[in-house]
């Protein structure tokens, strides 16, 4: 029998970095315009390019429930429409419908995306992920791949 272990640090947000502190904001500022009208979930998402340009993203609903997006999916996206910079980070904080703290932890789909573009020829450095907890806390992990050590990527397509 093998084990995995995921090594990240555990910070509150005075702990954080500057650098990480100021797009952790951003991620907030972001999911305050999140459009959940249905399940009143709101997540935002900041990303930071090489460059140092900040994408937001947050996550927009839709009455037919598929049509929807998540917040970091909106925000890679569109700093990947704009750019072949690589991304430094990821921030993602969010809020449950009574606008308490809600644990901001990437879902499978989201994780997925992330790896693709860690994997990109151009990416050569890794994506680091900040994830806020329920208690307000920051999940810092220093490459995007420990959230999803048995990846599915292009080498798997042969």
């Amino acid at each position: 029998m093998k084990s995995l272990a995921i090594e990240y640090q555990l910070l509150d947000y005075e702990k954080l970095s500057k650098a990480d502190a100021d797009l952790a904001s951003s991620a907030i500022q972001a999911m305050e315009m999140a459009y959940a009208p249905y399940s009143n979930f709101k997540v935002g998402s900041a990303v930071i390019l090489a460059n140092g340009e900040v994408v937001l993203g947050n996550n927009q609903e839709n009455a037919a429930y598929p049509s929807g997006l998540c917040a970091e999916r909106v925000a890679l996206f569109s700093a990947k429409s704009k750019s072949n910079e690589p991304i430094s980070c990821i921030a993602i904080v969010a809020e449950n419908a009574k606008g308490a703290l809600a644990d901001a932890f990437a879902c499978g789909n989201c994780r997925q995306v992330m790896l693709e573009y860690a994997s990109q020829e151009v990416q050569k450095i890794p994506i680091r992920v900040i994830m806020r907890n329920h208690e307000g806390r920051f999940l810092v992990l220093d490459d995007v791949r420990k959230l999803l050590p048995f990846t599915f990527n292009s080498k798997t397509l042969g």
